[in-house]
């Protein structure tokens, strides 16, 4: 299991990459601008790239909840997982996160993308690994 861990300086952003047996845990931690997100979704896109792993379990932990995609440069990151299938569940642990990710993840099923948010980690897990095609709805 290869893991790529950025140290954690108080009150900076830090993230975690796992590389799990069938998908990619990514968690990101304190986030707070735009340059930060930026950074954790490139290491994100790298490792998926590197592992050849189109699943992708996202969890964002004590971090500001992103309401504006356009700033952040989320529609680059979207036409990526279009193109690639990409599989992605999403977690936050406040519930202004799980708002803001049911909106980023409500733009990304317009576009095709297999994207969904969970308040459960073995609920995003399971579907990650199963056979389910996009479309459905998300899962609370």
């Amino acid at each position: 299991m290869a893991v790529e861990y950025t140290a954690p300086p108080r009150s900076v952003a830090w993230h975690r990459i796992e590389v799990e047996p069938r998908y990619i845990r990514a968690e990101l931690f304190d986030r707070r601008t735009v340059e930060e997100t930026r950074a954790f979704v490139e290491a994100v896109l790298a490792t998926v790239m590197e592992h050849q792993l189109p699943q992708v379990l996202i969890i964002v932990r004590r971090s500001k909840p992103i309401f504006t995609v356009e700033r952040y440069g989320f529609s680059h990151y979207l036409e990526v997982a279009f193109k690639s299938q990409h599989k992605i569940a999403l977690m936050g642990d406040s519930p202004e996160l799980r708002i803001a990710q049911e909106y980023i993840a409500t733009l990304a099923r317009i576009r095709g993308i297999n994207l969904r948010t969970f308040a459960n980690e073995a609920a995003a897990i399971a579907w990650l690994v199963s056979g389910d095609t996009p479309g459905g709805p998300a899962q609370r």
